[in-house]
């Protein structure tokens, strides 16, 4: 076995590998309660999008920046991915908006939430709240600082207010060679650094695909878990 020549193999395709651009070591969370149990096609109200920026430490040394236009980008991605992705209904926004500024109360909690869903005739409210949307400097081939989105979500039921599901998704942009083991990913996503509106849009994706899903009964029919 030629050892010189093995080794030069294996620092050229290590090399190869670091010069690869984007990937991920981002993360994503989500919990469903216990208790949840929503009709088919049940109907869903968006409410408007907040921006929250808050600090979590050196791991996401970029949170806390929200750059402008952050929360119109998250509100096209999330009600283009649930009517495209789900099979839950929508309020219409000019009737979630209606109802909030007859509202006393901002539906935060389980009885305000109880309230609003009653209003406008939905069986569970959808809160969105970005704390972290920073847009690469550079381009799809090389940056000088990736993009960085940070998201969390919540799911009531519109029946009781009571939690029915929360999702997170926290990730700052990555070489290849910082996070080797992402390498599925990176191929996934082109294999190439990510805009800040494309990284939403995977995340948003990504987190509406960990709401309760649909079961069928023995009877054939659907009903949601």
């Amino acid at each position: 076995m030629n050892v010189g020549r093995t080794r030069w193999r294996w620092w050229w395709s290590a090399a190869w590998l670091a010069a690869l651009s984007a990937c991920s070591t981002g993360y994503l969370q989500s919990q469903i309660a216990s208790h949840a149990s929503l009709p088919v096609h049940a109907r869903i109200a968006v409410l408007p999008v907040a921006a929250v920026s808050r600090s979590s430490g050196e791991e996401m040394a970029g949170e806390g920046q929200i750059a402008p236009g952050a929360v119109t980008v998250i509100t096209r991605e999330l009600y283009d991915t649930l009517e495209q992705q789900t099979d839950f209904d929508l309020v219409a926004r000019s009737a979630v908006d209606q109802a909030l500024a007859a509202s006393t109360e901002p539906p935060l909690t389980p009885m305000a939430v109880q309230a609003f869903a009653g209003k406008v005739g939905a069986d569970a409210v959808l809160r969105c709240v970005v704390t972290l949307y920073r847009e690469r400097v550079g381009s799809h081939l090389s940056v000088s600082r990736p993009a960085a989105v940070g998201l969390d979500l919540w799911l009531s039921n519109g029946r009781d207010g009571r939690l029915l599901w929360s999702g997170q998704y926290h990730e700052v942009q990555r070489s290849l060679s910082e996070e080797v083991r992402t390498l599925p990913l990176y191929w996934k996503r082109g294999a190439r650094w990510l805009t800040a509106e494309e990284l939403s849009g995977y995340a948003v994706t990504e987190l509406l695909k960990t709401l309760p899903p649909v079961h069928t009964d023995a009877d054939g029919t659907e009903k949601e878990k």
